[in-house]
């Protein structure tokens, strides 16, 4: 200690001190970490059970939606979606196993959760949606996506050529449900169809004169019979 000198023993007492301090104040840190750490767990679990609850909610609410468009589109019939959960086994990587057996072992993954789609065709035997024909899945999707807009209706609905695989008695279904998506949103439909475009308000397009000139066209169709005279 003398060799050290004479303030030797004061600057190590003020390093302790200071060390002692830096101590106390990680250990604070750290119980703070860990309380946040509990409280974030907390909140993951409680909006993880709020979440699921409120998407099989939605799932019924849907659900009810689906079967009426369902049987609107196809005269008949009833179509539901359902929850399921399933584990997928993937590969695993085993570094001590023979080179060719390396990725041979496979394990589960934690489940996860899917939609499956079951339908009820008038007077088919058919339940499964691989089964039907590309006009038939095109009408389930249209009457899917009805269903979903119906329970949280949005301001705006865009539909591009969605009514494309449709024959004339089926437009006439799917005009039918354009007007009652209307009275809750606003539709925005890009079609071919004339079934379709018989029941909008107002029609943008282009068309070609006697000139033979494309020209953009603007419609509503409470002045159409005026235009046409």
């Amino acid at each position: 200690l003398e060799d050290m000198g004479g303030a030797g023993g004061s600057e190590m007492l003020k390093e302790y001190k200071d060390m002692e301090e830096r101590d106390q104040f990680l250990t604070r840190e750290i119980e703070d970490l860990k309380k946040s750490a509990e409280s974030l767990t907390s909140l993951i679990k409680e909006l993880k059970e709020k979440l699921d609850t409120q998407f099989d909610e939605g799932i019924d609410k849907i659900n009810n939606q689906f079967s009426n468009f369902f049987a609107l589109m196809f005269g008949g019939g009833s179509a539901s979606i359902t929850v399921f959960e399933e584990k997928k086994k993937v590969r695993a990587f085993d570094p001590d196993a023979p080179e060719e057996e390396m990725y041979a072992l496979e394990e589960e993954t934690e489940p996860e959760r899917g939609i499956d789609i079951r339908v009820n065709l008038p007077q088919k035997k058919i339940r499964d949606l691989a089964m039907l024909s590309g006009g038939e899945r095109a009408l389930t999707s249209i009457a899917l996506l009805f269903a979903i807009s119906q329970v949280n209706p949005p301001p705006f609905l865009v539909l591009d050529e969605t009514d494309a695989a449709l024959d004339e008695a089926n437009s006439r279904k799917y005009g039918d449900m354009l007007e009652n998506l209307s009275k809750v949103s606003q539709l925005i439909v890009i079609t071919h169809n004339r079934e379709t475009m018989s029941r909008a308000g107002v029609i943008y397009g282009i068309t070609t004169g006697s000139d033979s000139v494309s020209k953009l066209l603007s419609i509503k169709f409470d002045e159409a019979v005026e235009i046409a005279k």
